[in-house]
């Protein structure tokens, strides 16, 4: 199979970028509650409840939680010389997110990021993974092979290949060697 070259790589915030340490459990209880019913992934309620006021009211509690988890948060090692590299060649760089647009505009204006990413999409745009790659390739003028997607969940690497966009599982702990080759692998992946 012949693929393009890629022209966007899309980035996970939370898993690739960065690793937000929430209690992802405690955050589905506190949805839970808010919605008044047993809600068993975020991912599925933010995606089921797309347009309706209980989504703006779960999620600006999630974002909450977020943005405490920000406070500890660190950069990803080795991505800052990942971003440049691709910058250089003329790759457009993207966050795809499920975490709330001030959580990661916020942290990537901190780390000095921000002028690496051409556009942040994250729930309050796209209520899915899949969305949010959808709105990229209706928004970018690229075909799905030229779109390389970083993940850390491989059920959204499996939902985003049905698109034809090209996936790397990201793993979300790793040593510092295995980062590295890592960002290697998705350097040369987008290089082609």
């Amino acid at each position: 199979m012949n693929l393009n070259k890629v022209k966007i790589v899309a980035l996970d915030f939370d898993g690739v970028v960065t690793n937000l340490n929430i209690d992802w459990h405690y955050a589905i209880r506190l949805a839970s509650a808010i919605a008044g019913y047993d809600v068993k992934s975020l991912l599925t309620f933010f995606e089921a409840s797309e347009g309706k006021p209980i989504f703006q009211t779960v999620s600006r509690e999630i974002e909450k939680l977020e943005l405490e988890a920000l406070k500890k948060a660190e950069l990803k090692p080795f991505i800052t010389d990942f971003l440049q590299k691709i910058s250089e060649r003329q790759i457009d760089a993207y966050i795809v997110s499920m975490q709330s647009a001030r959580v990661v505009k916020k942290f990537l204006g901190e780390h000095g990021l921000t002028r690496f990413f051409k556009d942040v999409i994250t729930r309050e745009r796209c209520p899915s993974k899949k969305a949010q790659v959808m709105y990229l390739l209706d928004n970018s003028g690229v075909r799905a092979d030229e779109v390389l997607l970083v993940d850390d969940l491989a059920r959204n690497i499996s939902k985003c290949q049905e698109l034809g966009v090209r996936c790397f599982h990201f793993a979300r702990h790793q040593n510092s060697r295995k980062t590295r080759e890592m960002w290697d692998s998705i350097l040369n992946i987008a290089k082609g």
